[in-house]
């Protein structure tokens, strides 16, 4: 397993859809797309905003803490017909745990946790050997234009944007 960061959040430019690039300390990357709610809320982490009630993956940490527990890692293990598949792992009272997991909504737990985020080496890419089809990396101000547009963006619509491309 190599330790990664979130890198950017991205726009493919024909899907619309967002992609999370994690990237190694070696330059290595793994593009994933995720979710608008999931962009969402790694963007809100990557940002530190809080809320006055929390949100779904701030109300998961508060219940893993309340439980005892704290997360380790995520683990973004293996690629199964076009699915990541990841694991988090969470320490409750010294009982280590592996709990299925979305990589994004991983993400989205490892960021408020400060956790550490691996990915097995094979599924790590030369980022010179992937083909770029989005936009360039967004910066800060972009990121929370991208926040409120998709904060007010109707789910139904973003789809049928997608679908008609």
């Amino acid at each position: 397993m190599v330790k990664v960061v979130v890198e950017h959040i991205v726009v493919d430019l024909n899907t619309h859809a967002p992609i999370v690039i994690l990237k190694s300390e070696e330059g290595e990357i793994l593009p994933i797309v995720i979710g608008i709610f999931e962009a969402q809320s790694i963007l809100r982490a990557l940002e530190n905003a809080v809320f006055a009630r929390p949100l779904t993956h701030d109300l998961i940490k508060k219940v893993i803490e309340s439980l005892g527990g704290k997360m380790v890692s995520l683990e973004i293990h293996s690629l199964l017909k076009n699915v990541y598949y990841s694991d988090i792992v969470v320490d409750i009272n010294g009982n280590i745990k592996r709990i299925d997991c979305r990589p994004s909504d991983g993400i989205s737990l490892a960021l408020r946790f400060n956790a550490p985020i691996f990915v097995s080496e094979n599924l790590l890419e030369k980022s010179e050997n992937v083909k770029y089809y989005f936009s360039k990396p967004i910066d800060s101000k972009e990121a929370e234009e991208f926040r409120k547009t998709i904060e007010n963006l109707d789910a139904s619509e973003f789809w049928k944007k997608i679908k008609n491309g």
